[in-house]
Parts: structure tokens; C-alpha cells; sequence
């Protein structure tokens, strides 16, 4: 695994207050993640993310009433979707208070207040009851956390015996290297990322904290067209910016489009359960 040694729960809070602060967040539509094209390029940036939530809420197993955890929830849009498609309840944890707080209005002006909320909570010390849930969700959550087996056992413990696990997350099939590494170990440090797995790591975190995979599917070549469609977004949004505000989204578009394009950069969904 590529790793960055000194991500903590507060820098990766901190540099996800400081995106929303400069308008990235509502320069990708809401969702802080990739999304999805399948035979039509055409599809705009929101709804393709949209159809990766969907594809990771069709993972769980889901029954109305039921109850969620989403790790790493953002700004609730896919906590929002997920509940109202489905008729669950969902629980969005995040390490940005930011996010919670316009999260939780989100959730108040779409009428799903009673049935979604969201706290600041750390995915690796989780203030929930064994078996709390029916089932848990991470949308590009996992790579943040320096020590993804302690956050996947907390996870196990949460949710239910027989309740599914949803990862959508991304993966590097080969390692990089020269001044592909650079660039690669450039986004680490921009976006507070503590380690992106290999698939065989993705396997071995969920073996060790007990999770039964059912599913490990490399989706990166319908999810690649995002970095290009996001960069975009964060070069016209720096325009609109003070010269070391842009600068810094410039640089941020930059490194998220060079990774991104990597053939060695894949991306995962995965499925597993609680025995």
C-alpha cells in the first residue's frame, strides 16, 4: 500500500473544511465521489455520481426500515438517496464539522430529518452499540484512515451478524514509480489520503477484521472519465478564487487528474458480511 504517515482523523477533517470553505463541494454537485458511465460518456458529473451510490446501496441487501451507517458521509447526499429510495434509516458519520452541520440541513429540507442524521465521529472508535445496524456503507472513506483494519472491525462490530458491508474505493493494481510516484504521493498529501490498497490489501483488511467478502469487482475504467470532469470543475472554480486559494485548487485539479488518468489506477466495489 502507498501510504502517508502522518494522516490523522483531524487533517482529514480539516482539508475536507477548507474544500467546502473554497466552494469545491458544491463545484461537484454535492457528492464528494467518482461516478459511474457505463455506454453513455455523455451523463453529467452529478448524475454519474449518483449512479455509484446507487450501485453501492444495491449491495446491501435493502428492506424498508432498515438501519445504515454511512462512513464518511460528506455533505449527506448519498445518505439523503440511499433513505429516500429505499425507505431506510441512515446514521452519516464524518470527521469535518462542517459537514455535519450542513449535512444535518440538508437532511431537514428534504423532510428525511427523522430517518437521517449525521455525527462527528471517528470510524475508528465508533459511539455506536454492538450491532447497531443492518448494515454499513464507506464511499471513498477507507483510504483516509491510517489504520483501515481498526475502522473494518469496528465496522464488523456495529453491524449485525448477517448485515452486509458496501466499499466503494480506490485501488492501485500496480505500484507507481518515477515521476508517476511523485505525482501520486503529491495527491496524498493534497487530499489528506492515508493509503490506497492494492486489491489484495482490500482483501486482507477485510479477512483480518472478520468481514466474508462476497464480492471484489475493479470498476476503474467506468469511473475514469470523474477525474477528468472534476478537475475541470476545480480549475473553473479557481477563477472565481484569491490567488493563493486558486493556486491551491489549480494544484489540486492538476494532481487529481494525473492519478485519476493512471492505468495503474483502478477502483473498487466491494461486498462482504458479517458471518
Amino acid at each position: 500500500m502507498t501510504q502517508k504517515s502522518d494522516t490523522t482523523a483531524d487533517s482529514v477533517g480539516e482539508v475536507y473544511d477548507q474544500f467546502a470553505d473554497a466552494g469545491a463541494t458544491t463545484a461537484m454537485g454535492g457528492n464528494i465521489h467518482v461516478g459511474y458511465w457505463d455506454d453513455d460518456p455523455g451523463v453529467p458529473l452529478a448524475e454519474a455520481t449518483d449512479r455509484l451510490t446507487d450501485l453501492v446501496a444495491d449491495r446491501l441487501d435493502l428492506r424498508p426500515g432498515r438501519r445504515l451507517l454511512d462512513v464518511g458521509c460528506g455533505i449527506g447526499v448519498p445518505a439523503l438517496r440511499v433513505a429516500e429510495a429505499h425507505d431506510v434509516h441512515v446514521t452519516g458519520i464524518t470527521v469535518s464539522g462542517q459537514q455535519v452541520a450542513e449535512a444535518a440541513e440538508r437532511a431537514v429540507g428534504a423532510g428525511l430529518g427523522c430517518r437521517v442524521s449525521f455525527r462527528l465521529a471517528d470510524a475508528t472508535d465508533l459511539p455506536f452499540h454492538d450491532g447497531s445496524f443492518d448494515g454499513a456503507f464507506a464511499i471513498e472513506s477507507l483510504l483516509h484512515m491510517a489504520d483501515q483494519t481498526r475502522a473494518l472491525k469496528e465496522l464488523h462490530r456495529v453491524v449485525r451478524p448477517g448485515g452486509r458491508l458496501a466499499v466503494a474505493d480506490l485501488c492501485l493494481r500496480q505500484p507507481f514509480s518515477g515521476g508517476d510516484r511523485a505525482v501520486l504521493d503529491g495527491m496524498l498529501r493534497m487530499y489528506e489520503i492515508a493509503g490506497i490498497n492494492t486489491p489484495e490489501e482490500h482483501r486482507a483488511h477485510l479477512a483480518a477484521a472478520g468481514w466474508e467478502l462476497l464480492e471484489l469487482t475493479d470498476i476503474g475504467e467506468q469511473v475514469r472519465a470523474s477525474y477528468g470532469h472534476a478537475a475541470a470543475a476545480f480549475r473553473e472554480l479557481a477563477e472565481s478564487l484569491d490567488s493563493g486559494a486558486a493556486e491551491q485548487m489549480a494544484a489540486a485539479a492538476d494532481l487529481m487528474e494525473g492519478v485519476g488518468s493512471h492505468p495503474h489506477t483502478g477502483y473498487v466495489l466491494i461486498t462482504a458480511q458479517r458471518s
